[in-house]
């Protein structure tokens, strides 16, 4: 060792302790002294070298034993360390197997889940895609790939809804979707929406979506899901359209329809026309139950409706009264039971009975028209042939006392029989019209009339035929718009209605009025005339004659259009009846308003033409026309024939008579040259007026023919028009107005 080589002291110390050893050692010294000491010193040196040496390894070796110690101790500790770390890391390496098996197994789930999720995402019935945060699809399973025409569910990648067979509206709406859920970061439920399918069918789909979000929550895209609601969404809108049409059914039915709880007895249902009924309106009547409605309880309702609800047995009454709300209530009701979820629910329906009674009425009030009407156009008949027959009569008495005026001196005492005679006939004639007139046949000579200068010029006539204590007003409205009609039957019509209105007030004092006006009439109005023949809407001119006299008891009132009845002790006469007839005839209708002790109102309606009304040129006094030639005249009645000839003997004319069409068509045949009008009259036996017509005519085209007739002329005008008849004359008639007809057919032709 190192130490051990070196002196344990200075040189003088090894001189101080061996000097014969250092004299020995030292040139010249003693040599046995030096010797000695020499050898004195070199024994002390090495003892004290021994001593030292000693030390120096003993303090070597302890410290070796130390180093020794410590170097065990360090190994043991490390060995102990080694140990205890190699177990650390045995049990670390156990636990990273552990870990990694664990690691194996949940990516082996993990892959089993994903495995399984792609199968569900692929077999589930709902469509399911997601997009990234630019809506291109990034994924879909395979019920959306073939919706969009794909084969494989990868085939989606990289594609947006522009892509897809979806319609432009649809894609648009679709990325407006993925936008407010992707920029919400929230979810958007049951988006209701169509969607075209690839092979060209619409469906309506229900889709959710939600946003998709990174580890970090940062949205990156749009997870959604629908399905196919189209079968669903037509049930549902079948259903909504049958319960819609249910709701409709209820608010428009005019049945009175509520529903009940039958345990509760709360209204669950009303409609409007049982809120009309009893006057409130559908809330309160939801606010209602039915063993607290006082009506119900007063009218026996509540107890017929307990009763059904323990049988079940459907029961109806009739009851009347006063509702809750304070209308009066006259109805029929039906109450049954039905069950909703297992519960009983009662139906209430009222079917109001004052509408149904009041059509009764109308019914009954339509009815007793109806045979009105049916008694008047079966008089109507009567009176018409009654009338033609007797104008027949009339003819002759007529005929021949215009022509013995004709023939007997003016000074000879027979005139004024004659005179007498006539006049009775026309009045008599005037009976005959009255009478067509009342069966629609009359002799009219329509003109455009202002009803206002018809009355007018009645004044003077109307002032002489009322009592002198009845005072005649007037009220006319100007601009008052023209009618269509024969003025001489509507000046008896006016004067019949003055006359009456002044009888009526007897030997007191009134006043008759007399006041016109326009006024637009609807099928309300109308329908409640005499006799409503279901006259059109519109402008009609009205004709008021009303009376302060004693009024018309009600049940009179329908009496008084009836032919021959009449409320005076003395006359007969077809009255009310021919005036309502020549009205019907002018397409009117007359319209009554009474009450006993205040007097009658009698209005006319005529309905408006177009244009101004004409005015008449006066009449000028013209002499007998006459003519040459030969004239057919046609008649089944000899005494019309004979008179016929003599009337047309005296105009000039040569007579050919036949009794009936045919015998007037052979004599024709043979003649044609030489007869220059044939006078045929309408109905005959064999062939009447209008079959001979037709022969004569396909004999000689330009034949002139007047047809004759009791009838009126519109009437035979309908049935020859545009066949060329030459003109008509009506029965009776004069020698002046045969001469007239006569001039207006044959005056050009050089016959005069």
């Amino acid at each position: 060792m190192t130490h051990l080589a070196q002196p344990a002291s200075g040189s003088s110390t090894w001189q101080r302790l061996s000097p014969g050893f250092a004299a020995v050692l030292a040139p010249g010294g003693l040599h046995w002294q030096g010797d000695w000491l020499q050898l004195a010193a070199a024994v002390a040196l090495f003892a004290l070298l021994a001593l030292a040496l000693g030390k120096t390894v003993q303090v070597k070796a302890r410290k070796q034993a130390q180093v020794e110690e410590e170097l065990r101790r360090a190994k043991e500790e490390l060995e102990l360390r080694v140990a205890e770390r190699t177990e650390e890391l045995h049990r670390a390496n156990e636990q990273l197997k552990q870990e990694l098996a664990v690691r194996e197994r949940a990516e082996e789930e993990l892959r089993q889940g994903r495995n399984m999720l792609a199968q569900i995402i692929d077999t589930i019935p709902q469509f399911v895609f997601w997009k990234d945060k630019n809506s291109v699809y990034e994924g879909c399973n395979i019920v959306f790939a073939r919706a969009a025409g794909l084969e494989r569910p990868e085939e989606i990648r990289g594609k947006g809804d522009y892509d897809l067979p979806w319609l432009r509206e649809e894609s648009d709406a679709y990325r407006a979707d993925d936008r407010v859920v992707m920029d919400s970061g929230t979810a958007k439920y049951h988006i209701i929406e169509q969607q075209l399918q690839a092979h060209g069918e619409r469906y309506w789909v229900d889709t959710t979506k939600v946003p998709l979000c990174d580890e970090s929550g940062a949205v990156v895209g749009v997870l959604g899901v629908y399905d196919n609601i189209t079968e669903r969404k037509g049930i549902e809108e079948a259903r909504d359209r049958a319960l819609a049409m249910l709701e409709s059914l209820l608010a428009s039915s005019p049945t009175g329809i509520l529903v009940y709880e039958g345990e509760s007895g709360a209204c669950v249902k009303a409609n409007q026309a049982v809120a009309n009924m009893v006057g409130a309106s559908i809330e309160q009547m939801l606010a209602q139950n039915f063993r607290q409605i006082p009506s119900w309880e007063a009218m026996g309702i509540r107890q017929l409706a307990e009763q059904v609800l323990a049988d079940g047995q459907t029961r109806s009454m009739e009851a009347s009264g006063a509702s809750t709300f304070g209308a009066p209530l006259e109805y029929e009701c039906f109450v049954s039971r039905f069950d909703v979820e297992g519960k009983h629910h009662l139906m209430f329906i009222a079917v109001d009975m004052s509408e149904r009674k009041q059509l009764e009425q109308e019914k009954r009030l339509i009815e007793a028209q109806m045979l009105h009407v049916q008694k008047l156009e079966s008089l109507g008949v009567l009176a018409g042939g009654i009338a033609h027959d007797f104008n027949n009569i009339l003819m002759v008495v007529l005929g021949n006392a215009d022509l013995a005026l004709l023939r007997v001196p003016p000074d000879s005492p027979a005139c004024e029989n004659l005179v007498q005679i006539e006049q009775a006939a026309s009045r008599a004639a005037d009976l005959a019209r009255q009478m067509l007139a009342y069966s629609g046949k009359g002799n009219f000579v329509i003109e455009k009339l202002n009803l206002n200068r018809v009355v007018q010029d009645m004044g003077p006539m109307l002032e002489v035929s009322i009592s002198k204590k009845a005072q005649l007003r007037y009220d006319f409205a100007p601009d008052l718009p023209a009618i269509s009609g024969d003025a001489t039957q509507l000046r008896q019509v006016i004067l019949n209605l003055v006359i009456n209105a002044s009888e009526a007030m007897g030997e007191g004092t009134g006043v008759i009025s007399i006041g016109t006006k326009a006024m637009e009439c609807d099928r309300a109005y109308l329908s409640e005339s005499w006799i409503d023949d279901r006259l059109p809407e519109g402008c009609y001119v009205v004709l008021e004659v009303s009376d302060t006299g004693c009024g018309i008891d009600r049940e009179v009132i329908p009496k008084i259009f009836d032919p021959f009845f009449t409320t005076k002790f003395t006359g007969r006469g077809l009255g009310m009846a021919a005036v309502l007839g020549i009205v019907r005839a002018h397409k009117g209708a007359i319209k009554v308003y009474s009450e006993k002790g205040k007097g009658s109102n009698f209005r006319l309606l005529l309905p408006c033409i177009a244009g101004a009304a004409d005015r008449p040129d006066p009449p000028v006094q013209q002499a007998l026309w006459r003519g040459s030639g030969t004239v057919l005249l046609a008649d089944d009645e000899e005494s019309i024939r004979a008179l016929g000839s003599d009337m047309l003997k005296a105009l000039g004319f040569s007579v050919k008579l036949a009794c009936d069409g045919r015998e007037a068509v052979e004599i024709f045949k043979k003649g044609m040259d030489d007869i220059v009008c044939v006078l045929l009259d309408l109905t005959m036996p064999n062939l009447d007026g209008e079959q001979a017509f037709g022969i004569l005519r396909a004999l000689k085209p330009d034949v002139k023919v007047i047809m004759s007739s009791g009838y009126n002329e519109q009437e035979v005008s309908l049935k020859f028009a545009g066949g060329g008849l030459s003109g008509f004359i009506q029965k009776p008639y004069k020698m002046m107005e045969m001469s007239r007809k006569l001039s207006e057919v044959l005056g050009g032709d050089g016959h005069g």
